[in-house]
């Protein structure tokens, strides 16, 4: 967290010197929301659309590991299906250093850090029994099962 952060804060510092200020804040998710980031350089990307489906399917899933779902395509953007602005797509590919023809699906923890930086065509279901290995998140099983609430399978 501390290296996203100091990494959060260059960034910061030398858009307020440029006079760019703008820029998502990556903090709100902090300790709240797992982060799952999937760029492609334009939305007809065909991996990218096979993706999408998936992570549509697998909605439940995503709900219950906390993930919330970033599409960067080109200057494009989006988080859980609503449309982000042009600076926030660009503040987040600096931040998560993500080119504009990068493929990449990147996993992000609660603490800020990333958890694995693969290929956009990596299965989801990989992805969420690495979640579900995460000691916060085993801590998040446990209370659910012991509170009688359903917990997805990956």
């Amino acid at each position: 967290m501390r290296q996203l952060r100091s990494r959060l804060r260059s960034l910061l510092v030398g858009m307020l010197a440029t006079g760019a200020a703008n820029g998502y804040d990556i903090d709100q998710h902090a300790w709240r929301d797992r982060l799952l980031i999937l760029a492609a350089p334009e939305l007809q990307h065909p991996t990218l659309a096979l993706q999408r489906q998936t992570v549509a399917a697998r909605a439940a899933a995503i709900e219950d590991r906390r993930l919330r779902v970033f599409v960067l395509a080109g200057d494009t953007g989006r988080l859980d299906g609503s449309p982000l602005s042009a600076d926030d797509v660009a503040f987040l590919r600096r931040a998560f250093a993500i080119e504009p023809d990068d493929t990449a699906l990147l996993l992000v923890g609660l603490d800020g850090q990333i958890k694995r930086r693969d290929t956009l065509d990596t299965p989801l279901g990989e992805l969420f029994i690495e979640v579900d290995a995460m000691p916060m998140r085993r801590a998040e099983i446990r209370a659910k099962r012991a509170a009688g609430e359903p917990v997805t399978d990956p």
